[in-house]
């Protein structure tokens, strides 16, 4: 799940006064039809105060994140199973924060820190939110994908 520089921390902390804006995802009985969605690729959004942020995750598990004037270099790991209810386990771990303002207001370096959140993708796969939790309750989004995976 993508900052958070895909910072996770600060957006995680700023996704709880956006909670109320995610926006509905597939329903689990179109899940279950659907092959798994791939994460690999660019996503961005822009929050209600018109910070903008984009994830990139390659291929090989690597990724950047930019959130507002933050820049950050991460490792992830996607779970490609998800749960019964459509949501799929994303960690990542920031190896590199740059600096600058996240999109939470945040200037903290994340440096080395892990980050656990859980992505619900539409039946499209080019839209996805980002959960504090396997529920629609703590999220932010939906991130569109602007890029295909390198």
């Amino acid at each position: 799940m993508p900052s958070h520089s895909l910072k996770f921390a600060c957006l995680l902390s700023f996704s709880l006064l956006l909670a109320q804006h995610a926006q509905a995802v597939p329903a689990d009985a179109e899940r279950a039809a659907s092959p798994v969605p791939q994460l690999a690729g660019a996503w961005s959004w822009t929050d209600p105060a018109q910070c903008s942020e984009t994830y990139e995750y390659r291929v090989d598990g690597s990724g950047s994140v930019q959130s507002g004037e933050e820049r950050s270099e991460m490792a992830y790991v996607f779970d490609p199973k998800g749960s019964d209810t459509g949501f799929y386990k994303l960690e990542a771990t920031i190896l590199k924060d740059h600096g600058g303002t996240d999109c939470a207001g945040s200037k903290e370096d994340d440096t080395n820190k892990l980050y656990t959140v859980y992505v619900k993708f539409n039946p499209e796969g080019d839209q996805h939110v980002v959960c504090v939790a396997p529920e629609l309750k703590q999220c932010f989004g939906p991130l569109r994908r602007t890029g295909a995976a390198r």
